[in-house]
């Protein structure tokens, strides 16, 4: 008898719906689960904080004045989640300010499969 892996959980923080849509397409067929999707930063931390997804998918650009390294300052600060963020952007001074958080993941937009793959990997060797 083979014993199969528990589905790991993840919240999509994402200021696009069609990009939230199709990681959670890309997240799902690979036998995970999606436990919420937020756009901005306070539903983004009530979320993450009611469901305790295994990982946040976090962008790092979210509407509003709260960015997604704020965001994943104060999760941080009230119950530490694995968080890999997504980004278009990849400025010296961002990811330096993003890399304090202890990210598990930089996955640059537009988002692949083997993106998708190796945060699984990365995610059940935390």
């Amino acid at each position: 008898m083979t014993t199969h892996a528990m589905p790991l959980r993840f919240f999509i923080v994402e200021d696009n719906a069609i990009i939230a849509l199709d990681l959670t397409r890309r997240i799902e067929k690979r036998g995970h689960v999606v436990v919420g999707i937020a756009d901005s930063a306070d539903p983004a931390i009530q979320g993450v904080l009611e469901t305790l997804p295994d990982c946040v998918l976090m962008d790092i650009r979210l509407r509003g004045e709260v960015d997604g390294i704020m965001v994943t300052e104060e999760i941080n600060r009230i119950s530490p989640r694995p968080v890999a963020y997504l980004t278009a952007y990849s400025d010296a001074g961002m990811v330096q300010r993003a890399a304090l958080t202890n990210p598990v993941a930089f996955i640059i937009k537009p988002v692949r499969d083997a993106d998708i793959l190796r945060l699984i990997t990365s995610i059940r060797s935390v």
